[in-house]
């Protein structure tokens, strides 16, 4: 069975979810697990306003007293930050396009620099050293980031998530035997996925896409 888990770097339900994506990564043996990025439909054309900043803070505040997760508060002090999710999803794209095997990990810790640390992951000479963690060549990393095909092989990832009517983050599926199930859609508990899991094969256990 293998697992297709849709995320933005930059979503933090994504980021309440993390633990129950690493503890099916564990599990790799058992269920292969695929991400895929989607937009997350943040602004890149302009700096976030006061007004950006207090929903954005509200999901924060939402995702921390749900699910524990730590969050460095300090990037509300940032000043004229563009919430540019692109970059990120682009440096997902091209460690998973070596080692697909990565990708949830690598995610992982793109969330954990991003939320927990302050780092800035949309600046693409912070996720070349990013991906140095992961034995990639910083230097040729961060030259690949601006290759015009990688941000178009993107841009088409993006198309197909939204063709697939996935319209929030994150949203996890099995495919088994051809067909999708719904294991977890919005930030749910590992409990819950596994409910979902052993329901399958089971008529009407778990909803169909």
């Amino acid at each position: 069975m293998n697992l297709l888990y849709f995320a933005n770097p930059m979503c933090s339900w994504c980021w309440g979810f993390s633990p129950v994506v690493m503890a099916l990564q564990a599990r790799r043996e058992q269920y292969g697990l695929t991400v895929a990025t989607g937009p997350l439909g943040a602004s890149a054309n302009r700096p976030m306003r006061d007004k950006d900043k207090a929903a954005v803070r509200e999901h924060w505040q939402h995702v921390e007293e749900l699910t524990g997760q730590p969050f460095d508060h300090s990037f509300f002090e940032r000043e004229r930050f563009v919430y540019d999710t692109e970059p990120a999803c682009r440096a997902l794209a091209l460690l998973r396009s070596s080692y697909p095997a990565l990708a949830p990990v690598f995610l992982q810790r793109l969330q954990e620099r991003f939320y927990a640390h302050n780092d800035d992951i949309t600046d693409p000479d912070r996720l070349a050293a990013i991906a140095g963690e992961f034995g990639q060549d910083p230097v040729s990393f961060r030259e690949e980031l601006d290759d015009p095909r990688l941000a178009e092989a993107v841009a088409a990832e993006w198309r197909q998530t939204a063709s697939m009517r996935v319209t929030g983050y994150p949203m996890l599926l099995a495919l088994d035997n051809g067909k999708a199930h719904v294991l977890a859609i919005g930030c749910q508990t590992l409990a819950h996925v596994e409910a979902q899991l052993s329901g399958i094969g089971t008529a009407g256990a778990v909803p169909d896409v």
